[in-house]
């Protein structure tokens, strides 16, 4: 019995000292993935940021542009036009609703 529980042990001690490199190989794997993981998501926040400013550009690009002075500027000037006088205005009513 003896020779049968040595043998047992042997073997479990034998297989415990095999995964070890494995187990090593697997958490380098995963450190890998890890690092390369990072670096992807270093690249999508420095690419978010950079849409970010960009929207920010954009959205004072299109305060400038639809400001009332600018936009009565160029009716005035470019287009030839002027505000109504009061005799001009035509008001519409529709009924049922």
């Amino acid at each position: 019995m003896k020779t049968r529980s040595a043998l047992a042990k042997g073997v479990a001690i034998c297989l415990l000292a095999a995964s070890i490199p494995v187990f090593l190989a697997v958490l380098g794997a995963q450190s890998q993935k890890f690092a390369q993981l990072k670096g992807e998501i270093a690249g999508l926040e420095r690419e978010q940021a950079e849409l970010v400013e960009k929207n920010k550009n954009l959205i004072t690009g299109i305060s400038v542009l639809a400001g009332a002075d600018r936009i009565e500027a160029l009716a005035s000037g470019q287009l030839g036009m002027r505000p109504a006088e009061s005799s001009e205005i035509i008001r519409v009513e529709m009924g049922g609703r």
